[in-house]
Parts: C-alpha cells; structure tokens; sequence
C-alpha cells in the first residue's frame, strides 16, 4: 500500500478513533454509575494498563510492521491457530464498534436536524447507516483524504471539549455533586475500569496503518502512544469537571447521553446544541478510524489465508478495496438491524458489554504475543516482556471479575461468542498454515 501517513496524522488518526466527545457521551455514565466519584481514578488505572500494552505495540511494530498488528503478532508469537482466534476476537470485538459509532451517529444528527425523530430506533438506524456507507465511500478514495478530514475533526473536537470543560468548572457545583459522592465497592470501581477499556479503545489503529507510513518503524507506536496520552488527558479533565454539575442520579438516570445531560447542567439551549455537535463530529471520525482499523485487518488476514484471499488482494491504487466493500456492507447491515431494538440505549448497552471483554482479551492476547516474542532480547525487556506481562496479568484479573458479575443473560453470551471462534480458528489456523 502507499506510504501516505506522517506521524502527525498517526498521532490525530489514533485520538479521533479513542472518539472523546462519543465516549462521554456514551460511556461516561455507565462508568459513573460502576465507579462513582471515583470514576477519573479508575480510568487512570485502565489508562496506565493501556499505555503499557501501547509501549509493547510499540516495540512490536517495530519488530514487524504489519497491517494486521494484534492479529499478525499472536500468529507469530503462537502459531497459526492462536492467531486465527485472535483474528475472530478482533472482528467480534471491532465489527460491533462499527455500529455502536453509526447508531448513536443517527440519533445526534436527527436531534439536529428533527428532534422527533431522534428517539426512533428505526430511523436512528437508517440515519447511521448513510453515516456507515459515506465513512466507507470516502475510504474506498483514499486513505490520504479520509486521513485529513479526522485530522480536521478531531481538532474542533478537542477545541470544543475543552472550552465545555473550562464552563463545567467554572460553573458552581451542584448539591449532591457525583464528585462529591462517597466512594464505590470495590467490585464496582472494576466495573468502571472494564467499562474504561471501551472508553479508552482506539489507539490501536496507527499500528493497522504502518504499511502506509512514511515514518521510521517506529513511527506508528508513537502515534499510538501520542493519541492515547493526549486523550486520557482530555478525558480525565472532562471527566473531573463534569461531576461536579451532575450527581450520581442523574448520570444513573443518562447513561446514553452524559454529554447532554452535563450541557443542560450548566444550562441554556445553546450548550445543548454545542454538545450535540461536538459528539457528532466525534462520531463521525470514530466511524471513520474504526473503518480504516478493520479493513486494514481483515487485508491482512485474507493475504496470510485466514479470510478469503480476495481479501487481501489490492486494487490499481493499491487500496484494499475489497476490504472496504465488504466492512461497508457489513457495518450498514448491523446498523440497520439495530434499528429493530426497542431502543437504542438497550441497543448501545448490549454492545458495550461485550466488546469491553473482547477488546480486553485482544490486548492481553497481544501482551502476551510481546513477552512470547522478546523473552529473550534483552534491549526490549522493559518494553517487551516486563511492562506487557503486567497490563497481561491486569487484564486478566479485572476481565475475570468483570465476567463472573456480569448477568446470567451476558455471562453466556460472552461464553458462546468465545467458543465459536474455536472452531473457527482451528479450521482457519490450519488453512493458513498451509497456504504459508
């Protein structure tokens, strides 16, 4: 593919997938209502496990550049086998993400454009599937433009995050405020930090994009690093300014639309509608990203085997365009599906808890993949083995508790969805390790 990328594009494509104004809007109040007051702490802690999963990213993309990332780095770590599971857990935990962004892209832009529409699943979903197939038209021009329009979305979008978080504390804090709450159980506060995987998830995406990079090898891992470090930062002080005008109750009450609830907070219609844009603009780079990190993958799987081998083909512009159809395809038939939910809260809610424990999966898979891989090079024993094996056994503990409170309902769809890829995998493992 062509090398388009600099590292200032790897570092905004990687902020605007991690989407700050989309995740408060969408998982700032099931983190408040799990982690309470404590909330900005626990999403330190997910950050902090992050950032040593993205310090291994890093070291990875190095050692081998690949679009396939996460994927490509189990197959070499552990085989063919283990590499075409990790291959199912990213689509299960991505290809969902793609209608999780372009639902909620529906509904902010008929609460703009017809507020009676707006709580209409039905046209939620017709609405974010025209977000889905013009995410994908643009991507099937070019990485480059798509690239620039993130560029110049995530910047309103920080812009515009931190003129509401400078209103929020300037503001007088409510009686009552969430900030001022008592703290959470502690099984609570890991529900926070599981939730905050979802929040935080996007930085991933620079490393998908490394055969495109007109950087060093290094290049991507510090665009991922960058873009998460820059966003945990806005989170957190969006985060801290926003409990002190809400309480818990309300944040309880608005688990779909924090954002909304904070800008009638602090009062006016005209906050309302600021909000109302800037999740939209954030969505509509998530939508973008989230896109660019699938299709990116799936060539990759389907050039080693794993997927159909039309898949990892390119087209005369040295596009994945195949992989780009299809994502485009997919992405519009979930996001129409979603349509017949009774509602898109349900909808949002039954995505977000599962994807947060594939997701989690997926990164301590690739945590393990570093340590497996750089066991024995001494220059990466930090990097490589030490930090990665932490955030590996931190995942694993937080995901085991997430898991075993989780409802019955969602515990056996977490079960079911794992086990399918098994077979899956070993079908698929043993087809690409042929085709190698």
């Amino acid at each position: 593919m062509r090398r388009v990328l600099g590292i200032g594009d790897l570092l905004l494509i990687a902020a605007a997938s991690i989407a700050p104004a989309f995740s408060l809007a969408t998982t700032f109040g099931p983190m408040v209502d799990a982690g309470g007051s404590a909330t900005p702490a626990a999403l330190l802690l997910v950050t902090a496990i992050m950032a040593a999963v993205a310090v291994a990213y890093r070291r990875l993309g190095m050692r081998s550049p690949n679009a396939g990332s996460a994927y490509t780095w189990v197959r070499e770590a552990f085989g063919p086998a283990l590499g075409a599971y990790a291959a199912w857990v990213l689509i299960v935990a991505n290809v969902f993400a793609t209608v999780a962004t372009a639902v909620p892209a529906g509904a902010y832009t008929l609460a703009l454009v017809a507020p009676a529409l707006a709580a209409s699943p039905a046209a939620d979903a017709l609405v974010g599937t025209g977000w889905v197939l013009g995410a994908g038209g643009l991507l099937l021009v070019g990485l480059q433009p798509t690239s620039r329009l993130t560029n110049a979305l995530v910047l309103i979008e920080f812009a515009i995050l931190a003129a509401t978080a400078v209103a929020a504390w300037l503001h007088p804090p409510v009686a009552a405020a969430a900030a001022t709450a008592l703290p959470p159980s502690a099984a609570g506060w890991i529900g926070a930090v599981v939730i905050g995987i979802w929040m935080i998830d996007g930085w991933e995406v620079s490393a998908s994009t490394a055969e495109e990079a007109n950087t060093s090898a290094a290049g991507p891992g510090f665009g991922g690093l960058g873009g998460l470090a820059i966003s945990a930062a806005v989170l957190w002080v969006c985060m801290t300014a926003f409990l002190r005008v809400g309480t818990l109750d309300g944040f309880s009450a608005h688990e779909g639309d924090a954002m909304a609830f904070v800008a009638a907070g602090l009062g006016g219609p005209a906050w309302r509608l600021v909000v109302t844009v800037t999740v939209l603009v954030s969505l509509a780079a998530a939508l973008q990203t989230t896109l660019v990190y699938l299709t990116r993958s799936f060539y990759a799987m389907g050039r080693d085997g794993v997927l159909p081998f039309a898949l990892g083909a390119l087209d005369r512009r040295a596009q994945p365009a195949a992989a780009i159809v299809l994502l485009t395809g997919l992405g519009a038939l979930g996001t129409l599906g979603s349509g017949l939910s009774p509602s898109l809260r349900s909808a949002f809610g039954f995505i977000l808890s599962g994807t947060s424990v594939f997701l989690g999966v997926l990164f301590g898979l690739s945590a393990l993949a570093a340590v497996r891989l750089f066991a024995r090079d001494r220059s990466a024993r930090w990097d490589g083995v030490v930090l990665p094996g932490l955030a590996a056994a931190a995942l694993a503990v937080l995901l085991a508790i997430s898991i075993w409170r989780a409802d019955p309902p969602t515990r056996w769809l977490l079960f079911g969805a794992a086990a399918a890829g098994v077979p899956l995998a070993a079908w698929r493992g043993r087809a690409a390790a042929e085709f190698v």
